[in-house]
C-alpha cells in the first residue's frame, strides 16, 4: 500500500506547477515599463518659460527635468533629440498650512507647469502638472532661515513635478 503522505505531496507539487505555469497566461495586464520600451532614446528640453514672478524657477525646473530623464536612461541633448519638450511654469504661490496666533508657521509650495511634447510633428500636452505630494516648509525662525526652507521646498517641488511629468511621458510612449 502506498504512503498517503507521498500521494498528497505529489498532488501539491502538481497543483503548484499548474499555478506557476498558468500565471503568464492569466496575467492581470500589469507590465513593467522602462526607457528600454520607448520609441525614443533622447530628448531636447527647450528653455523653460517662467510666467510667474518667482525668480529662478526656469533653471530649477530645467535641471530637475534633465536629471529625471537621465535617471530614466534617456539622453538629454541640447538640440536634435528624438523628442522635444517645452515646459511653461504657469503658477507659483505659497499657501498657509499652519498658523499660531495669526503667525504663519508652515507654508505650502503651490506650483503648476504645462508641458508640450513634440515627436515627429505629433504634439502631446499635459496641462497644469503639479506635485503628487504636498510640499511644505517651516516658516519660523529668522527671515534667512525661512527663505532657505522655501528654496529647499521649491527645489523639491520641481523634482516631484519633473518625476511626475517624465513618468507620464514614459507611460504615454510605452503604450
Amino acid at each position: 500500500m502506498k504512503n498517503p503522505k507521498f500521494k498528497i505531496q505529489n498532488l501539491l507539487n502538481a497543483a503548484w506547477l499548474i499555478i506557476i505555469l498558468s500565471l503568464p497566461v492569466s496575467s492581470c495586464g500589469y507590465k513593467i515599463i522602462g526607457s528600454e520600451f520607448l520609441t525614443f532614446k533622447s530628448v531636447t528640453i527647450k528653455p523653460v518659460q517662467n510666467k510667474t514672478y518667482e525668480p529662478g524657477l526656469e533653471e530649477r525646473m530645467h535641471n530637475a527635468l534633465s536629471n529625471e530623464f537621465i535617471k530614466q536612461g534617456i539622453e538629454v541633448k541640447a538640440a536634435n533629440g528624438d523628442v522635444e519638450l517645452q515646459a511653461v511654469i504657469t503658477t507659483f504661490a505659497l499657501g498657509a498650512v499652519g498658523a499660531v496666533n495669526e503667525t504663519i508657521k508652515e507654508q505650502e509650495v503651490i506650483m503648476y507647469v504645462d508641458i508640450k511634447v513634440t515627436d515627429n510633428g505629433n504634439i502631446t500636452e499635459f496641462r497644469s502638472m503639479r506635485s503628487p505630494i504636498k510640499i511644505t516648509f517651516q516658516s519660523t525662525g529668522t527671515v534667512s532661515e525661512s527663505v532657505a526652507h522655501k528654496e529647499k521646498a521649491t527645489d523639491k517641488a520641481c523634482r516631484e513635478i519633473a518625476r511626475e511629468m517624465v513618468s507620464r511621458i514614459i507611460i504615454k510612449y510605452a503604450e
